[in-house]
């Protein structure tokens, strides 16, 4: 039985999606097609013409002979397609060079009019044809490495001229990616993606494969010995010939939180090899001056950095939780101790760089982000231990950074670190610091032109403690400096931004040495080297937003999520909003209230007041009458009313259980009635920060409205329908219930109090409506 080509499945696969690209262009077109077995670099043919027909068939011929010649199956095709080009001069193109970053030159190049030398912008960066040396910041011509290239793919007599006053095209293209696994995959044009695949949205399959395949990497990259190979000039296949062992501790770290996420048990068997290696061999023992026994990770030069201690915690704190191992706990309380010596007891400042065995101080200070990594270290061991020295240490360590105004670095490992702080010591001042950690550094975070992928680990860390301190109603008055949409905003712009720095198999068959690369990260400015704590760093960044996108705050689009921040930023104009996906059978509450609930004797909510009365569902002692006075702050029994009352049965009790269920917390819930004959309520406030209701309308009547008076006086309505929602009401700003309905048909809710605010994804927030308009969903 004959077997198909893997080539001329994926030409058949291609044709009619390029086909039908090109019919929006005009006549010559340039198509350029690149093959590749995933193990060896692309082989690139290119033509024009103006029959599709033709120029198909000879770049379908080419493509074989070139395959065939280099001993490759084609695997790998991607088809490029020219859709604009910008004449020009080399002075111009130079000009042009000088202006922008090494690395950041997203546009292919025609050396001739006719385009018969041309190339793709992932051939001249694959083969460091642009790219200087890391003493020139932005692009030059290579002329070396381009006559090495032009010569394999040309011919060695191909003319090369960069006289000022030659021509030169500059090079628009799309393209069309494709593998034998894979539906074909659209590519993104000139621009900041240029090159790569076209991703709408990053969601969580797509995060989840960002991380499963960048930890595989790191875990392919761990030696028999427990070593790393520690990274790759991407474009020659080179290995990086130094070795930093912090790095090897924070790539392990980073290794165990991908594999917590996959569980794949290669890089399980990775990570305790690496761990091995780290324990035995590069971390060392000291005797402190005390007599205390220490333990210091060392470099190969006897360095000990405050840094390199942390990162080892982070390591071995990590694997102890995942794997209950009780291994490593004598050496994470000597790493701790290092840590501690390196500490100012008086002002809580920590020096950077000792020297091994001494422990003399080499550099009092080396980089902040030694600082934020040592605090988070300690702040992970001390959640794992709850040994109060170690919380004790960061306290200390927090005086410091606070007066001395450590927020100005926008460090992530500080952002981490406060976010694990504020989680036992919820204090206004460390929120303060994370708050302005982040908030000053947003328009660099959403224009950075770098991935710069640590920004994405700053923000998540930070996202982790806004969300809590939302909830914190004695401190979420801090959010106030914080523009919520614009902080979501740039968190998802950072992480789209990110997959550029990813090597898709349609960028990585470029490079020498695809099959080692695919599914790593890379640095673009520094030649697109690959080296593991680059990878660790976006790797951990994905971590956590996966773990952000899977939780079930976060169940719609990042775009739908910013339009509800928008919303809910303005918090002087939402005054109400609908618990989603909430519905209750509004007959059955209906009945049970007629038939039962308003048989029972009710209670006014004033004496002299017979017009608003109601029945306790839930109260501090059982009895129908207590919470419906509102109860006062000064009262000994002051406790939040949930024992159930013997009303609080039938299907009142599933619709209070559905609620639960909902994670919304009621307390002190009962059903009032406000009866008609033009009743209105004074305004009032029932608290001085924001503060929710919940409402059940249950009978009620077209002209019943709850009312808002704003600052200037100006009174705003709504009406609630009883057609089995549920609604949130503020109840901070001033308000009032009002029944004017002519026919005297009585206002009947059933509200109660909540104990924390509602989430993002229980509410729908609805800007007010005119006072005669019902409200609906958007």
């Amino acid at each position: 039985m004959a077997t198909s080509n893997p080539l001329s499945d994926l030409f058949s696969r291609a044709r009619p999606v390029v086909i039908g690209k090109l019919q929006n262009l005009t006549p010559p077109y340039t198509l350029f097609f690149s093959v590749s077995d995933g193990k060896q670099r692309a082989k690139v043919c290119h033509a024009s013409g103006q029959d599709l027909n033709s120029l198909w068939l000879k770049l379908t011929n080419q493509s074989r002979k070139l395959l065939n010649s280099a001993k490759m199956q084609g695997h790998w095709l991607r088809i490029d397609w020219v859709t604009d080009s910008e004449p020009m001069t080399w002075a111009t193109l130079l000009d042009r060079f000088k202006n922008t970053k090494r690395g950041y030159f997203r546009y292919g190049l025609a050396l001739d009019r006719q385009r018969k030398v041309a190339f793709l912008e992932q051939e001249l960066n694959g083969n460091a044809m642009l790219y200087g040396g890391n003493k020139i910041a932005h692009v030059v011509i290579n002329e070396s490495k381009f006559r090495d290239y032009t010569d394999r793919r040309f011919g060695p007599k191909t003319s090369l001229n960069f006289n000022d006053e030659g021509t030169v095209d500059v090079l628009h293209t799309e393209g069309l990616f494709l593998d034998r696994k894979t539906s074909p995959q659209p590519l993104y044009g000139p621009g900041r993606n240029a090159g790569r695949r076209v991703i709408e949205e990053l969601d969580e399959p797509t995060a989840f494969h960002l991380v499963d395949t960048s930890s595989r990497y790191l875990a392919s990259q761990v030696l028999k010995n427990g070593r790393f190979e520690y990274g790759w000039h991407c474009c020659f296949d080179r290995a990086i010939g130094t070795y930093n062992t912090l790095r090897h501790a924070s790539s392990t770290y980073a290794m165990i939180e991908g594999w917590e996420v996959t569980r794949d048990e290669s890089t399980k068997r990775a990570i305790d090899r690496a761990l091995s290696h780290l324990t035995e061999n590069l971390i060392k023992r000291a005797r402190l001056p005390s007599g205390k026994e220490a333990a210091f990770l060392v470099e190969a030069n006897g360095e000990i950095k405050l840094g390199g201690n942390a990162v080892c915690l982070l390591a071995l704190v990590k694997y102890c939780e995942l794997t209950g191992s009780e291994h490593y706990g004598e050496l994470m309380e000597k790493l701790a101790l290092g840590i501690r010596y390196m500490q100012n007891r008086a002002n809580g400042k920590f020096v950077h760089v000792l020297q091994y065995p001494e422990l003399t101080l080499k550099e009092e200070f080396r980089i902040i982000y030694y600082d934020g990594e040592a605090a988070f270290g300690l702040m992970r061991l001390y959640g794992f231990t709850k040994d109060e020295r170690w919380l004790n240490i960061v306290e200390k360590a927090f005086e410091y950074f606070i007066a001395n105004n450590h927020w100005q670095a926008h460090d992530h490992w500080l952002s981490y670190c406060v976010n694990e702080l504020t989680l036992y010591r919820p204090e206004a001042r460390y929120y303060q610091f994370g708050i302005q950690n982040v908030v000053g550094h947003l328009d660099f975070i959403i224009e950075r032109i770098t991935t710069f992928p640590t920004l994405l680990e700053l923000m998540m860390a930070a996202e982790r403690m806004v969300t809590r301190l939302r909830q914190e109603t004695a401190f979420s008055y801090l959010l106030e400096q914080l523009d919520l949409p614009k902080f979501y905003r740039a968190l998802h712009t950072r992480a789209m931004y990110l997959l550029n720095g990813y090597f898709w198999p349609e960028y990585a068959m470029y490079f020498q040495n695809p099959e080692k690369i695919v599914g790593s990260f890379y640095i673009r400015h520094h030649a697109f080297r690959v080296r593991i704590d680059d990878v660790e760093h976006y790797l951990s960044g994905f971590v956590a937003y996966r773990k952000y996108l899977s939780e079930s705050r976060v169940k719609t689009s990042p775009k739908k999520i910013e339009k509800i921040l928008e919303a809910e930023n303005k918090t002087k104009e939402i005054m109400f909003a609908k618990v989603k996906n909430f519905h209750v059978d509004i007959k059955q509450l209906q009945q049970q209230f007629a038939n039962q609930i308003s048989r029972e004797p009710s209670t006014p909510y004033r004496d002299n007041n017979i017009e608003y009365v109601g029945w306790a569902v839930t109260s501090r002692d059982g009895s129908l009458t207590d919470g419906i006075k509102r109860i006062s702050k000064k009262e000994k029994n002051n406790k939040r009313g949930t024992e159930e009352t013997n009303i609080c049965n039938g299907y009142l009790n599933e619709v209070m259980q559905s609620l639960k269920s909902k994670d919304i917390q009621p307390y002190r819930a009962r059903i009032m009635q406000l009866k008609s004959n033009g009743e209105e309520m004074p305004f009032h406030t029932d608290a001085k920060e924001e503060t929710w209701r919940l409402h059940i309308p249950i009978n009620t009547n077209s002209e019943s409205y709850f009312e808002w008076r704003r600052e200037d006086g100006s009174i705003e309505s709504v009406h609630l329908p009883a057609d089995g929602s549920a609604w949130l009401v503020r109840v901070d700003l001033e308000h009032r219930a009002t029944n004017l309905d002519p026919k005297n048909t009585n206002r009947v809710h059933l509200l109660m109090g909540l104990n924390k605010l509602p989430q993002l994804e229980q509410i729908q927030p609805i800007l007010l409506v005119n006072r005669k308009e019902t409200a609906e969903t958007p």
